[in-house]
């Protein structure tokens, strides 16, 4: 076996101390851009690898951290979680992902899981449910980021879009294509993400003078079977709405596969509107009209925040970082007047 390449071979390979090669690929101190040329050719030269547990072990850090999301394969949390690992990997970081499937003893096992494995920090799109066991981890020192959703009474930096705004902008369009019955699926009971975009469908509808109908509020409680069920409910209604607006991805793909079975002519027969806008909704047929969201630019500013909040770079007395990003409606063909 090779024997394992060490700071000190890098030291001598670019000429400089030890301590020099630990200030550069550690981003520490002082150095000049020379010294750090020399001293990343060395690194390449030779392959090095650092011993991360040893790293650890000195710095009491990982160099890891954690991220528990609700549904890995939804477009809105892959195209996010490669935006934080992008981040961390430019900091020699490694990340640990979870998928809660929005279950609460899921979620609290993989919180556990990673407080003691000592991850170095957190990014979490909470499920109801865990808000005290969070609100303690907080208090306990961990660094701690909010994706997507916030939790009320929680004070740690946080990164979401403005959910009211766009069902707001979706609704509106909605009703001025001529629309007056439009249902909405919404999300779990208790999410802000969803309490939010449910309020921008109302107040949508409040500025139009349109009733605000409790029959044609539904959740499907983000779960792809869920809204295809609620869906079909619309759809044998006496009077049915002519108009869905769906409150993320898996509902509407829900939606959409109810609307195909029952042989539902869109945009003839009912528009529909999805909040997020996954790789697929530009070539179904007709093409999909989504509320887009910056999930990358999400991911990257969570990392950024969360290392920040590692390295302790801000203040305690500074209130933390709360970043609303603004969705944007993508108008396609699957959305028309109504006559």
């Amino acid at each position: 076996m090779a024997e394992r390449i060490t700071l000190k071979d890098v030291a001598k390979e670019a000429g400089v101390s030890p301590t020099i090669v630990s200030r550069v690929l550690n981003n520490y101190g002082s150095f000049s851009e020379e010294t750090k040329s020399k001293v990343l050719k060395a690194v390449k030269k030779l392959n090095y690898k650092p011993d991360t547990i040893a790293q650890s072990l000195r710095t009491k850090h990982t160099k890891a951290i954690g991220v528990i999301i609700s549904d890995v394969v939804t477009f809105f949390f892959t195209n996010l979680v490669r935006g934080i690992e992008d981040v961390a990997s430019q900091s020699n970081y490694s990340v640990i992902l979870c998928n809660s499937d929005e279950d609460l003893i899921k979620e609290r096992e993989y919180l556990s899981a990673l407080y003691e494995r000592g991850v170095d920090g957190l990014i979490i799109s909470p499920s109801p449910g865990n808000d005290s066991y969070l609100k303690k981890l907080a208090r306990g020192g961990i660094p701690l980021v909010l994706v997507d959703r916030r939790i009320r009474g929680l004070k740690v930096p946080t990164v979401t879009v403005d959910n009211e705004a766009g069902a707001y902008e979706a609704v509106s369009y909605l009703i001025n294509l001529g629309h007056k019955r439009i249902g909405i699926i919404t999300g779990l009971k208790g999410v802000t993400t969803s309490e939010e975009r449910l309020a921008g469908y109302k107040k949508a509808l409040k500025e139009n003078h349109l009733p605000e109908d409790p029959e044609l509020i539904k959740s499907g409680e983000y779960r792809r079977e869920k809204a295809k069920e609620v869906t079909e409910k619309f759809l044998k209604m006496k009077n049915p709405p002519t108009a869905l607006f769906v409150s993320n991805e898996p509902m509407t793909n829900g939606a959409l596969l109810a609307l195909r079975e029952n042989k539902v002519k869109i945009p003839e027969e009912m528009s529909i509107i999805g909040f997020d806008d996954p790789v697929w909704a530009p070539i179904t047929n007709p093409s999909l009209t989504c509320v887009s969201q910056p999930s990358y630019s999400i991911g990257t500013l969570a990392c950024q925040s969360l290392l920040k909040e590692i390295k302790g770079t801000i203040r305690s007395k500074t209130p933390p970082e709360d970043i609303v990003l603004k969705p944007k409606l993508v108008t396609r063909e699957s959305c028309g007047k109504r006559v």
